[in-house]
């Protein structure tokens, strides 16, 4: 599946309902595209529509961050500061992503060596300061 999406940024809520409707089982969502792109915005409207109340900060800083969803815990990384593959051994990269639950992955070219399976790729383009594109791949 190829799908690509204009959009204007107050239509981000439609965005996230149509990724939403697109991964069901599918538990790895990688993000990718240009710093100010939009990324951790999208995360942050899909983390809305499943129902996390959590205030959803970007975890550039922390790497990841967890959120409690009564299906299990969703995760949200970052890996814009990671540099090497074996940076991912240290905070367990594996075994959140191999547990089945929801993980939504920014800046993920380091880690894909580690990610297997099916997963979605969302590639973010910025248009301009009101408009983005993205294209859906599943794989």
């Amino acid at each position: 599946m190829n799908e690509k999406i204009v959009y204007n940024l107050n239509e981000i809520d439609k965005i996230s309902k149509i990724i939403l409707d697109n991964i069901k089982h599918i538990n790895i969502v990688l993000l990718k595209g240009d710093l100010g792109s939009g990324k951790t915005t999208l995360v942050k409207s899909i983390l809305k529509k499943l129902g996390v109340n959590d205030e959803i900060k970007s975890p550039t800083f922390s790497i990841v961050n967890e959120y409690d969803h009564p299906s299990g815990p969703i995760y949200h990384f970052d890996l814009y500061r990671i540099e090497k593959i074996d940076e991912l051994d240290v905070i367990g990269f594996a075994e959140y992503i191999d547990n089945c639950n929801i993980c939504f992955i920014e800046w993920p070219e380091v880690g894909m060596e580690k990610i297997f399976g099916n997963y979605m790729q969302i590639n973010l383009g910025h248009i301009d300061d009101n408009k983005r594109e993205i294209l859906i791949t599943k794989k």
